[in-house]
């Protein structure tokens, strides 16, 4: 077995860990404490002994260095708000804290110093676990780069959230919310929410070029500069009522010249409504309603009218089944009131 040692320098309070390895060359690493350092050295001598030694020869980079890679990797791969997610998360939290430490340096207690450092600054659980989530995957690249050969972070513990059931609207708040939307720019843009279940972003990026109105659907796709959540299309039935105003709203923006279908000034819509939102709200008299609760409303009303939920998750685009099960409870409340339809139920 190669004898190792630790070296403490005179002048700082750095510590280096000293080898020869099997194949006769020098190997040394500087950490930045004696217990760092006999970390290293105990991970050293097992990856001597179970014959990996030759990862310790690839360069040590620093967090700072992936952070370079990785954003490269996410404005190329990733959609362009998931990549705006990530250069801000992570320039404005993860890499102040971690900087230059070295890849094979942070530690799962550094993970939990961090947690705690996030907690104390404000941030919720969700928006911590949020951050743990992209670091993670910042590490599992980093593995497939050659970087490191394992990602702590996939083990530590991810903070408890208390999760609340969806907001969705009843039958009255319904109508109370588009009768208010009627006349404003994005009465349209709710009655197509509420009638399809579209994302934020699949709005926003809707075409003309999308709507059959010979055929009354509607196609939720790609787009050569944006893309689905899952990269996959659906169809959706136009009901009437939506094929009419989206017929109306069509005549009106003729004019306009946009591809869009939801514009402003002849400007697609993106992320600028919220003024026009809040006064919608405060004149339907509705509280903490956002444009994604018109989604949760359309997949609630469905299960309601009786329609299955494996049909939901395909009308929603949902990859998964289990992010359809969220609804679930309210096919089960809807189905016990039914007894109240008992000819003989009534006082």
């Amino acid at each position: 077995m190669p004898r190792i040692y630790q070296r403490k320098y005179k002048r700082t309070d750095k510590w280096s860990v000293y080898v020869v390895l099997p194949n006769g060359k020098r190997y040394r690493r500087t950490v930045g404490t004696k217990k760092e350092a006999e970390r290293v050295q105990r991970k050293l001598e097992a990856a001597i002994v179970e014959g990996k030694w030759e990862l310790w020869l690839r360069e040590d980079i620093a967090f700072s260095a992936l952070v370079e890679e990785y954003l490269k990797y996410s404005r190329t791969t990733k959609a362009k708000s998931t990549s705006r997610a990530d250069e801000y998360r992570i320039n404005k939290h993860l890499l102040p804290h971690f900087g230059k430490i070295p890849l094979s340096q942070i530690t799962p207690q550094m993970l939990e110093s961090y947690k705690q450092k996030r907690v104390k600054e404000g941030a919720s659980p969700n928006t911590v676990n949020h951050d743990l989530t992209n670091l993670s995957h910042m590490l599992k690249l980093a593995i497939r780069w050659g970087h490191i050969d394992k990602n702590i972070a996939s083990s530590v513990e991810r903070m408890k959230v208390t999760k609340n059931p969806p907001r969705y609207l009843n039958q009255e708040e319904i109508r109370r919310l588009t009768g208010a939307s009627e006349g404003s720019y994005i009465h349209p843009l709710i009655v197509t929410a509420l009638h399809t279940g579209m994302r934020k972003g699949e709005l926003f990026n809707l075409k003309w070029m999308d709507i059959d109105f010979d055929q009354q659907i509607v196609t939720v796709q790609s787009k050569s500069d944006w893309h689905t959540k899952n990269y996959k299309s659906r169809v959706i039935q136009l009901t009437p009522v939506l094929y009419d105003v989206l017929k109306e709203h069509r005549e009106r923006s003729e004019g306009v010249g946009s591809e869009y279908v939801f514009t402003y000034c002849g400007k697609q819509l993106k992320s600028n409504i919220k003024r026009s939102w809040s006064s919608v709200l405060e004149k339907a008299e509705l509280e903490e309603v956002t444009l994604h609760s018109l989604r949760h409303t359309f997949a609630s009303q469905l299960v309601m009218a009786g329609v299955s939920l494996m049909e939901v998750q395909e009308l929603m685009g949902h990859q998964s089944y289990e992010t359809t099960l969220q609804y679930a409870h309210v096919a089960e409340d809807h189905s016990k009131r039914k007894v109240l339809q008992l000819p003989y139920a009534g006082s």
